[in-house]
């Protein structure tokens, strides 16, 4: 195991057994190939096609000339045989053309790249094995092998990172905003997955390459995952607007460290902690920076027996080194010194200052059943309306817009990916909300933040859909759409946004996440006790 934190950039060995780009080149655009006919072609549908790519990999590394590489990839197109033609009339619009982008690739001969063409553009219809369509219309990735427990094999590592890119290549509904040139992420990658020694190593190759898509969804999931032996440091830290700290010190641990609450943590281990936290983006996929920069957990997470921080302290600066402890340790012996969270779904509260009576609902504690008789009769004579969507809601959306919202309005729509033509998409029907009777007359003021995510995203954008909504508070997580899973080899799989969600004029909710009227960021007076974000609305509510 690396001496190293957890958060640190994994850096894998160089690639031993042929360094020249050449190499690199001819292993990218095989697996494009491979992928290619995969989704395109109805044979590989009808054989093990994992098999070609596992058999050839040994050919490519030994491979010395392009003329070489070039028999590989005929050999792989006679595997497929002919084809029934099937002219395709798809709108260039509708057309991730970045998917198809790797066909230019001087490497192919014309022979080949002919086949590879007139297969693009001439794709039979035929039921794919590999995908189908989810219930909501996401991709449903089927028929994967997951190759049981780990063992080393670097035609099986190679073969995983071609899945994962072949499968976001032609079924993400967001491809066409991951920031770097796809299959330049390929070869960035590539040498991570085909020189991984272990299965940690394999482990944080996925984990890197998962990054890439820029997707707050696009985490993975083991029963293996390395982390759990990694250590945690005795504390709790957040960031705000005005630096890293301090927000919670385990209770057995009060005595034996000098720690406060309200320090600002301002290096760990020598570095500074902006640049930790722009490391954990190396392993954790985020939708947008300012997401990463609340991903504070990781910075907790050590393999070493101690880390030790420079702190700021009233104006001091104080270093200090403290002991870790695993994660059962954690958990069996030690408890947070937090409060304790409210617990109502809701409370009809009057403003200390001016007086006026509003309605505070928590989304991560209101129910479909609490929203009842009597709170929607005490609820419409409330002219003021604050709904914390800092959380994850419970399923409430449907039932609570048809009180909120007066008519049917359109409040998302989405595109989906072209099952039969890979690398397509569609725009779905419009989602509607809200019913044919009176709504709620008053103003509404909805709270958001980096925890704001998926499902509550979608629920803000909904309530945005009444005329007098105000929303208030940081960029959400920008990570929309039902999720779909990949099962990449021993045993790890990778999840994505599924659906591409935009507002009905067109504007996209993925990375950027929902609209906002006031953009307010907590500082360290939230560790204080004072919510700028809730304060904003009730200044509002005075005011109006």
């Amino acid at each position: 195991m690396k001496s190293i934190l957890i958060y640190i950039f994994i850096f894998f060995s160089v690639f031993s057994f042929g360094q020249n780009n050449e190499q690199k080149e001819f292993l990218v655009c095989y697996s494009q190939v491979w992928g290619f006919l995969k989704y395109f072609h109805p044979e590989p549908s009808k054989k093990d096609w994992d098999k070609y790519l596992i058999e050839d990999y040994e050919k490519l590394l030994t491979c010395n000339s392009r003329l070489e590489f070039n028999q590989i990839i005929s050999d792989l197109i006679n595997e497929c045989g002919n084809y029934k033609f099937k002219k395709r009339d798809i709108a260039d619009s509708l057309i991730f053309r970045e998917s198809f982008s790797w066909l230019n690739n001087s490497l192919i001969n014309k022979k080949n790249h002919s086949y590879l063409t007139q297969l693009r553009n001439n794709k039979p219809e035929f039921k794919n094995k590999y995908i189908s369509k989810a219930p909501s219309g996401n991709p449903k990735i089927t028929n994967e092998n997951s190759y049981g427990n780990y063992r080393y094999n670097p035609s099986i590592h190679y073969l995983s990172i071609t899945r994962y890119w072949n499968i976001i290549n032609y079924f993400c509904p967001n491809r066409n905003i991951i920031p770097e040139n796809w299959t330049q992420v390929f070869k960035n990658n590539i040498y991570d997955f085909i020189t991984a020694n272990n299965y940690e190593d394999y482990y944080f190759a996925v984990r890197k390459m998962t990054t890439e898509i820029r997707d707050g969804h696009g985490f993975i999931r083991t029963e293996n995952n390395p982390i759990d032996k990694y250590k945690y440091t005795p504390f709790y830290c957040t960031g705000l607007s005005d630096g890293y700290f301090i927000n919670a010190v385990l209770q057995d641990s009060l005595q034996s460290i000098d720690l406060k609450r309200m320090d600002r943590i301002i290096s760990i281990n020598g570095e500074p902690v902006e640049y930790k936290i722009r490391q954990v983006g190396n392993f954790l996929s985020t939708s947008n920076d300012y997401y990463l920069s609340k991903a504070t957990r990781y910075l907790r997470i050590t393999n070493q027996d101690s880390i030790t921080l420079a702190i700021d302290r009233d104006g001091n600066r104080v270093i200090r080194t403290y002991s870790t402890m695993d994660k059962e340790t954690l958990k069996s012996r030690f408890r947070p010194t937090k409060a304790s969270p409210q617990k109502s779904p809701y409370k009809f509260l009057k403003d200390s200052i001016s007086g006026k009576e509003y309605c505070y609902i928590n989304m991560g504690r209101l129910k479909r059943s609490d929203i009842n008789r009597e709170f929607k009769r005490k609820l419409m004579s409330n002219d003021n309306l604050i709904i914390d969507s800092r959380n994850y809601p419970n399923w409430t959306l449907i039932k609570l817009s048809k009180l909120l919202i007066e008519g049917r309005s359109k409040f998302a729509k989405f595109i989906a990916m072209d099952f039969d033509y890979p690398g397509s998409y569609k725009w779905t029907q419009s989602q509607t909300i809200g019913n044919k009777k009176k709504g709620y007359e008053g103003k509404i003021y909805v709270l958001v933040d980096y925890n704001t995510m998926s499902q509550a995203e979608y629920t803000v954008m909904a309530f945005q859909q009444h005329s007098n909504t105000t929303v208030i508070g940081g960029q959400t997580a920008g990570a929309d759409g039902n999720v779909s899973e990949i099962q990449l080899p021993f045993g790890i799989k990778s999840v994505f946004s599924g659906l591409g969600v935009f507002y009905p004029d067109g504007t996209p909710a993925q990375q950027v996440g929902v609209k906002r009227d006031y953009e307010v960021l907590q500082s360290s007076s939230y560790l204080q006790g004072k919510d700028l974000i809730l304060e904003k609305a009730l200044e509002l509510i005075r005011n109006k």
